[in-house]
């Protein structure tokens, strides 16, 4: 972002700007002097460009107030933010020393206790922010600066651009279902939904940073973006010895915990990864077997001091993995009751491939408002039951005259056939199938309906129904229909296979994941739910392409 207020020795207010750090996709970072204050200082400084998208510059200010909340010495501190002829502004201290992508860089790997020493130490800046309810989002080699303090190395995490409050809501800037961070670093739910990483994915990004720093490369680091995010859903990462020999057993079981698949196998709190990780015997420091020597390597010769007992925040109590919560039924217009009418309106956008006209549309409202009238009266229901099957004859689309039929039928208690029972009604399935073959869609979705009123969730008939309507391409009337049919059978593989291909056909992702979850705790023994999760998780990855190459 060159201009004549952002070069070396530039003035910006009480700052004289001195050297260029580092730019990224925000803006550009400088080493300034605070000539008030007689030091120096990093002044972050967003992309005037930037600055109109009220996305991007929120993003901006939340770094600040995030940054504000916390003071540890292992956290990059920040002065000020502030605003300066129309340029935002982050004022935060000035580290000497260099970051960790770059020292790993320069040695290639490093040595095992080395890497302990400062996992350790960005170990107590997490617990720092997981204290203050903070989730990081994006923990890697090039946000953690090593520092020289009085000939001892200090870690400092930086960059809290995408870090998220737990309890924030009031302004998303991760929608739900879209992913941020970088992908060699990135936790499976991270990939899957930013929205829902918790402390948990930050203990696997900071995981691969330690396997980096071990291994001299991220756990998966080679092939494009689809294939690295694949194997954080599905591949075990090699053995890190195989990269270093001399990483003790002790710290590769600590490794593994911590890049565990699933949130529930890894660290809970940086509290018990700490824990973890003081309880492995130190081996000593050997300079010079880890690649090149550089000035920066005596830094980690003393053992860092011990912090006071680290804080007991607990992380709220939601899942980590994103859950399909149940649809809530619409009001039921009970006998006598005084409950206003929904709109008589699809309340769908479906496409209509029946051509039906307004007339017939205009005719369907007025038998729907006839039916709900006798409804609330308390009459007989066998009139309002044909008006309303009137109504879903007149126009199939309308989901409204589905559910308030489905509801007046299950009000009036009608009992599903038994053995002989369902001998006559052999006759009606038999229609339905043939005209299912036939491609007569909408003569199936019309009789299905007056099947369903003689029995009342029939498992075969609400899943031809949904068939009938994927081939109309009604995505959201067949979904209604599978989730009506699951709804009175939560344990039927068929209902929830089929389920799961309509979401995925709508690019429902997290939904279709929720799914197959549930087949597979239904069966554990087959395959196809742990396969198609890691196909759809993939897949959704791709498609909102929201990732960083590079740090």
């Amino acid at each position: 972002m060159p201009s004549s207020t952002t070069i070396p020795g530039a003035r910006i207010g009480k700052y004289r700007l001195l050297a260029h750090i580092a730019t990224g996709g925000m803006g550009a970072v400088y080493k300034a002097y605070d000539e008030e204050l007689e030091r120096d200082v990093a002044i972050k400084i967003l992309n005037p460009e930037l600055a109109d998208n009220p996305i991007l510059l929120e993003r901006f200010q939340r770094e600040a107030r995030h940054a504000a909340r916390m003071d540890h010495k292992n956290l990059v501190k920040l002065y000020e933010s502030v605003t300066i002829n129309g340029m935002q502004l982050l004022v935060m201290e000035y580290i000497e020393g260099v970051d960790l992508a770059e020292y790993i860089r320069r040695k290639g790997k490093l040595d095992p206790e080395e890497a302990r020493r400062i996992i350790i130490q960005a170990c107590k800046a997490l617990d720092h922010a997981f204290s203050m309810g903070i989730t990081h989002r994006d923990i890697k080699p090039s946000n953690f600066l090593l520092a020289n303090e009085n000939g001892r190395t200090r870690v400092k995490l930086t960059d809290l651009g995408l870090a998220r409050m737990h309890s924030e809501e009031e302004f998303r800037i991760t929608r739900d279902g879209t992913t941020v961070g970088t992908v060699d670093y990135m936790s499976p739910e991270q990939a899957r939904d930013s929205s829902v990483a918790d402390v948990r994915s930050d203990i696997y990004s900071l995981g691969c940073t330690l396997y980096h720093m071990l291994a001299g490369q991220p756990p998966f680091a080679e092939g494009g973006i689809g294939e690295r995010i694949y194997k954080h859903f599905a591949a075990d990462p090699r053995d890190v010895r195989e990269f270093n020999p001399d990483v003790p057993a002790g710290l590769w079981t600590v490794l593994r915990r911590m890049l565990a698949k699933h949130v529930d196998d890894r660290f809970q709190t940086p509290a018990e990864l700490l824990e973890a990780l003081r309880s492995i015997v130190p081996t000593p420091i050997t300079h010079g077997t880890s690649g090149p020597s550089s000035d920066s390597e005596a830094l980690f010769n003393e053992v860092p001091e011990p912090d006071p007992k680290l804080s007991g925040y607990k992380p709220p109590s939601s899942a980590p993995e994103a859950r399909v919560k149940p649809g809530r039924k619409p009001p039921r217009p009970t006998r006598g009751s005084s409950h206003p009418l929904q709109p008589i309106t699809n309340l769908f956008d479906d496409p209509d491939p029946f051509g039906v006209t307004p007339e017939q549309k205009k005719a369907a409202s007025g038998q729907f408002a006839h039916a709900t009238e006798v409804i609330r009266s308390g009459g007989d229901m066998s009139y309002p039951t044909q008006l309303l099957l009137s109504c879903v004859k007149l126009d199939p689309t309308n989901t409204l005259y589905r559910k308030l039929l489905r509801e007046v039928i299950r009000d009036q208690g009608v009992k599903k056939s038994g053995w002989f029972g369902s001998l006559s009604l052999m006759p009606a399935r038999g229609r339905l199938r043939a005209a299912l073959k036939m491609g007569e869609y909408r003569k199936v979705l019309e009789e299905g309906e007056e099947l369903l009123m003689r029995v009342p969730g029939d498992i075969q008939t609400q899943l031809d129904m949904a068939e009938a309507a994927m081939h109309l391409k009604i995505y959201r009337l067949a979904t209604w229909l599978l989730e009506d049919a699951r709804n009175g059978a939560p344990r039927n593989i068929k209902v929830l296979r089929a389920l799961a291909l309509a979401y995925e056909e709508q690019n429902r992702y997290k939904q279709a994941i929720a799914q197959w979850e549930k087949i597979r705790e239904l069966d554990p023994t087959d395959p196809e739910p742990a396969e198609k999760i890691r196909e759809i998780s993939v897949n959704e990855t791709l498609n909102r392409g929201r990732y960083h190459e590079k740090e």
